[in-house]
C-alpha cells in the first residue's frame, strides 16, 4: 500500500472515530477554546490626569447621585477635585487609606450602588492617587 493510501485510511478512521466531525472544525474549536482571559488588561498611562481621566469617570458613573442625592462630595465637574481632596476621600500617594479608593473596592460598600465600575477605571483612580492625586 502507499503511503498516501495509509493516511488517507488513517485520517478517514479518525473522522469516523470523532462521528464525522471534520478533524479541522474540532481542531479550531480546540483552538479557540485555549484563550483564557484572566482579566480586562488596562495599561495605564504614564501621567493620569483629573480632567481627562478621573473626572470624565465621575461624570459617566458617580453624578447621578453626587450632588444630587447626596450632598458630599460634588463629583461634578468644577467642584470634585475641592471635594475629593479636602483630606476627607483622597490620601496623596496612598489609596489603600484613601476613602474613595475603598469605596470603590467595596469597602464598606460598593460605589456605585448601581454596581462596580470596570477595573480598568479603578487602576487609573488608583494610579492617580498614586501619582500623589494631582490637580492636572
Amino acid at each position: 500500500m502507499s503511503r498516501s493510501r495509509i493516511s488517507i485510511i488513517k485520517f478517514h478512521q479518525i473522522d469516523h472515530f470523532l462521528g464525522g466531525v471534520p478533524i479541522v472544525v474540532l481542531l479550531l474549536l480546540f483552538l479557540s477554546g485555549c484563550y483564557f482571559d484572566e482579566g480586562e488588561e488596562f495599561i495605564t498611562p504614564d501621567v493620569v490626569s483629573f480632567a481627562t481621566d478621573i473626572q470624565p469617570i465621575f461624570s459617566n458613573n458617580c453624578t447621578s447621585c453626587h450632588p444630587v442625592l447626596i450632598a458630599s462630595p460634588d463629583l461634578t465637574e468644577g467642584n470634585s477635585y475641592d471635594a475629593i481632596t479636602n483630606g476627607l476621600y483622597i490620601v496623596p500617594n496612598d489609596p489603600e487609606a484613601s476613602l474613595l479608593y475603598q469605596r470603590l473596592l467595596g469597602n464598606p460598600r460598593i460605589m456605585p450602588p448601581s454596581g462596580s465600575l470596570p477595573i480598568s477605571q479603578i487602576q487609573l483612580i488608583e494610579n492617580w492617587i498614586d501619582q500623589g492625586a494631582p490637580d492636572n
